[in-house]
């Protein structure tokens, strides 16, 4: 049944993946191992507004090119629905959402995990092999890293909640892609119901719940950001691709990720590893990530 809201009568958190690339990099500071989680928060203020020019964007799309929804990364490939579609047409899909969510600041949270993540911390590592809390397994890089994002989005929420209280009707539904688990399934959280309803994981297709593709823009937006960031030459104009993505990642409201101003002189690996290096030793890890295997 389509739920057919973005959330229900009031605020929601809603969360999709950018899955694991398996694709080398080329830098250790974007391991293939990696499993990445990320969550818009749309408060209870602006959850009817946001809904109104989601819908009307939603029923653009289906009368203009036949989708149903907002796949970015389908956008992007120019694949299924949006085979035939110009380029910049397709562009335009990207920056029309870039807009939604700027315009309204929804907040974002965005969480990894890698086997990487799990090598800076070894004593914490062995305390999770073959854990489990309720039906969650906690030595399983995707099902840890949700948790975690979990932890993190609840504890943005209160801290928003303490300076706006009237924008918070918590406790707020979650809503996940399907994937973990299939759409029409939930699993009980162990923690955070004070923030997120029930508490409990509730997932659903994103055509069902439309504010799941905030979540998969959010994140789409973010690993491509990450990605032509390791990839570019330094000095180079950016391209036309590079240009929508990297407009479109200026306009989101991440909460726990460090913003910056760069030149596109700058923009390259060796300036982003250096930005994460720097980040890793602030947080009193070495500056290069640990091997799984234990070697630096």
């Amino acid at each position: 049944m389509r739920i057919g809201k973005l959330a229900g009568v009031g605020g929601a958190i809603y969360v999709d993946d950018s899955g694991n690339p398996g694709v080398d990099s080329g830098s250790d500071y974007l391991p293939s191992s990696r499993k990445s989680w990320t969550a818009v928060i749309v408060p209870t203020i602006v959850a009817k507004n946001v809904q109104s020019v989601m819908q009307i964007f939603l029923d653009g799309i289906r009368q203009d090119f036949g989708a149903e929804e907002l796949h970015f990364t389908e956008i992007w490939s120019g694949i299924g629905p949006w085979e035939n579609v110009s380029p910049a047409k397709r562009a335009e899909m990207i920056d029309m959402m870039a807009r939604v969510i700027s315009s309204f600041d929804l907040p974002i949270v965005h969480q990894t995990v890698s086997e990487q993540t799990l090598s800076d911390h070894p004593d914490f590592r062995r305390s999770l092999d073959g854990v489990r809390i309720s039906d969650w397994k906690l030595d399983d890089i995707s099902q840890f890293g949700l948790l975690l994002l979990c932890s993190g989005v609840s504890r943005h929420v209160r801290q928003m909640k303490s300076r706006g209280p009237s924008e918070f009707d918590l406790p707020f539904p979650l809503y996940i892609d399907e994937g973990m688990l299939p759409a029409g399934s939930s699993r009980k959280l162990p923690n955070w119901e004070d923030v997120i309803k029930g508490p409990e994981a509730c997932f659903h297709r994103s055509v069902d719940v439309p504010g799941i593709q905030l979540a998969d823009f959010a994140a789409f937006v973010i690993t491509r950001t990450q990605w032509a960031a390791v990839k570019r030459t330094p000095g180079l104009e950016l391209k036309p691709a590079e240009q929508i993505i990297f407009r479109a990642a200026a306009g989101l409201n991440i909460l726990n990720l460090p913003m910056s101003s760069i030149s596109p002189a700058e923009l390259g690996r060796e300036n982003y590893e250096e930005r994460m290096a720097a980040d890793r030793e602030a947080k009193g890890l070495p500056r290069r990530p640990i091997t799984p295997a234990g070697n630096s």
